[in-house]
Order: structure tokens, then C-alpha cells, then sequence
């Protein structure tokens, strides 16, 4: 019966914001992939492993994404059933992503980092799921998600077939935007996840990632500034982990 109820005023927003998104990408020029993104500060082999460092900093992502299925588990029916299928698909996105970037960093090339990317825009999915779920509606939260399971990892084949980014970054970044939008023009009520916390620990690591040189210089050679994403991004999935503790009672 949900599904045949009008649109709220919520509702048409969400879609407005997905048509105004569809609208920028269609006028964004070809974005090429710099050749220079594999290129990392930190080379070193240690126990056979090339690029130990940027490989190993990926279990991260492994115990988040184990620990947050887990708990999603436990949390039970205090969760609505639309925010329990969204953290599902959010902590298997940060559970494979821990495993396609080890991938990547093993060799860094366009071919692995497909591996990569793929399991980022699961982890957006369920995000925006979640997030919509919670603040605007649960069917508006369950569409997106679905939607985002499809244009996400379209995005990244597009990529690997045309050499153009332009889709997957506006749905990176013209995603958080949204995200954005929506926690600041809507009440919080229920909602047990700390979002502002999960954007923060992102804006961390991609600060973090854009700085790899920099921080590899500053801390004498101890990391570079990829493994502080690695561990920034796990630090945004474990807080929204923890949320699941003890989440609202419905």
C-alpha cells in the first residue's frame, strides 16, 4: 500500500536532486583518468607483499565491514527493514572494498582499480539508502539504494570503456553533496547514525589521499598519506558500526 500512496514533498525533492544530477552530468566535459593517481609515495616490499603498506591498511576496511554486518544482525527488528537492507549492502560494500583496493594497491593500474571503485559505489548505495530511509521515507530510501546498485557500477564500466569519469565522480561527489543536502533540510527524529561524523572522516581521507607525497614527506618516510585514507575511511564505517549498538527502538 506504501508504494501506491502520493509522493511526499520530501519525495519529489529526492527526485529532483537525482534530475538535477543526471542534468550536471550530461554537461560535464570528458574526464580523463591521470595516469599519475598510481603513482604512490610508498613503495616499499616487505614479506613479498609490493606496496605492503597501501595493501595491508585495507584490513580497515575487512574488520569494519565484518564487524558493522554483524551487528546489523543483532540490531534485529529495532531497525526498519528499508535502513537494515541498506546497512547490509553499506558494510558488504566496505567489506569488499577492503579486499578490490588490497587488489589495487598490489599493482595500481587502470585494469585493478576497477576492482577498487566497484565496491565504493556499493558502500555509497547503501549510504544514501540508509540516510533516506531515515530522514525522507523508507521506499525512497529502498528506490535510491536500488538505483545506485545499478548506476554505481555503471559508472565505473563507463570508465573503463570510454576513459571518461565524468559519471562516477558526480555520483562520488554529487552524491555527498547530497547527502549534505539532506541532513541539513531535514529533521534528525530517530535517526541513530552519526552522518555528520561519517562525512567528516571522509572529507579526512580524501584530503589524506590528494596529500600522499605530503604526508609521506612529513612523517620522514614512516606512511604515506594513502594508508591515513585507508584508516580515516575505516574510522567513518566503524562509527556508523557502533550507531548499531544500541539503535532506536521502532
Amino acid at each position: 500500500m506504501a508504494a501506491l500512496l502520493p509522493l511526499s514533498r520530501r519525495e519529489v525533492g529526492v527526485i529532483a536532486v537525482l534530475v538535477v544530477g543526471a542534468g550536471v552530468w550530461s554537461l560535464l566535459p570528458h574526464i580523463p583518468q591521470p595516469q599519475s593517481y598510481h603513482d604512490f609515495a610508498d613503495r616499499r616490499v616487505l614479506l613479498g607483499v609490493p606496496n605492503f603498506a597501501d595493501v595491508v591498511s585495507n584490513l580497515a576496511f575487512v574488520a569494519v565491514g565484518l564487524l558493522g554486518l554483524w551487528r546489523v544482525q543483532t540490531a534485529g527488528r529495532s531497525l526498519l527493514p528499508a535502513v537494515r537492507s541498506s546497512m547490509n549492502v553499506f558494510f558488504a560494500g566496505m567489506l569488499l572494498t577492503g579486499f578490490g583496493s588490497a587488489y589495487y594497491h598490489w599493482s595500481p593500474v587502470d585494469q585493478t582499480l576497477v576492482a577498487d571503485r566497484i565496491p565504493i559505489t556499493i558502500a555509497f548505495a547503501g549510504t544514501f539508502g540508509a540516510l533516506l530511509a531515515e530522514r525522507v521515507s523508507p521506499r525512497s530510501g529502498l528506490a535510491v539504494m536500488l538505483l545506485m546498485l545499478v548506476v554505481g557500477p555503471a559508472s565505473v564500466f563507463y570508465w573503463k570503456d570510454t576513459g571518461d569519469l565524468s559519471l562516477y565522480g558526480t555520483l562520488q561527489f554529487g552524491g555527498m553533496l547530497g547527502v549534505l543536502l539532506v541532513l541539513t533540510l531535514t529533521p534528525k527524529g530517530r535517526d541513530p547514525f552519526p552522518w555528520w561524523t561519517l562525512l567528516a572522516w571522509y572529507a579526512v581521507a580524501k584530503v589524506a589521499e590528494s596529500e600522499d607525497v605530503a604526508i609521506w614527506q612529513a612523517t620522514n618516510g614512516l606512511a604515506g598519506g594513502h594508508v591515513f585514507k585507508h584508516l580515516a575511511a575505516g574510522m567513518g564505517g566503524l562509527a556508523i558500526a557502533n550507531a548499531l549498538r544500541r539503535p532506536a527502538r521502532r
